[in-house]
Order: C-alpha cells, then sequence, then structure tokens
C-alpha cells in the first residue's frame, strides 16, 4: 500500500513529463511506481490558475440523523486539472460557490484548441 505519492516536472517542453516516485507507509523504500513516468495533459508553462469556493461534506465524522458537518474550503487549481476536480469535489456531493480567475490573464490563448 503507498503512503505518499511526490510528482515531479522534469522536462520544460510542450508537454510536460512527470516523474512520479511514491514511498511504502513506513517510509523506507521505493512503493510500486518508482521512476515511472507519465505525460501531463496541460500545456508546460501555463500558469493560470483559479481560485475556488466550495462546501463539502465532512468525511471524517460519521453523522447520524441531524448532525452533517460541512467544511467550507478555498484552494487555487490549476487550469489544466480544473475539469478533474470539478468532478472530484461533485462526486464527493460537494456544492462549488465561486471559481476566480487567480493567476493569469482573461482571454489568454495558449494554443491548445
Amino acid at each position: 500500500m503507498l503512503g505518499f505519492v511526490h510528482l515531479k516536472r522534469v522536462s520544460p517542453s510542450k508537454r510536460a513529463t512527470i516523474v512520479a516516485s511514491s514511498f511504502g507507509m513506513n517510509g523506507s523504500k521505493m512503493g510500486s511506481l518508482g521512476g515511472v513516468k507519465y505525460k501531463n495533459s496541460g500545456v508546460a508553462n501555463d500558469g493560470r490558475c483559479f481560485k475556488i469556493t466550495y462546501c463539502q461534506p465532512s468525511q471524517s465524522r460519521g453523522y447520524s440523523g441531524r448532525e452533517l458537518q460541512n467544511v467550507y474550503t478555498t484552494k487555487l487549481v490549476p487550469f489544466s486539472s480544473w475539469y478533474a476536480e470539478q468532478q472530484r469535489i461533485m462526486k464527493m456531493g460537494g456544492k462549488i460557490f465561486k471559481v476566480e480567475l487567480a493567476v493569469g490573464r482573461k482571454q489568454q490563448n495558449v494554443g491548445n484548441m
């Protein structure tokens, strides 16, 4: 079982290559993903980020009847992973309240059509 996955960029090409390394639960050895390379679907050097505010039911506490803990969170999401993040929030029963362009310029064209 993996305890930690670390991703880092290794080349600033048009499509960035990402190397994933993982460690066992005790942190002493490489896990099963050690040295595997992945292609990032985003455009390299695209610094656009969305600032999203959303509410999500708490997973840490079991709820009975009337008590349900909602957690309000604000986070930065890179433009290239916005759709996956939106799907994750909605699948877990959350609701997105506000989406702002936090980093980058409006109407920026980076060539991905």
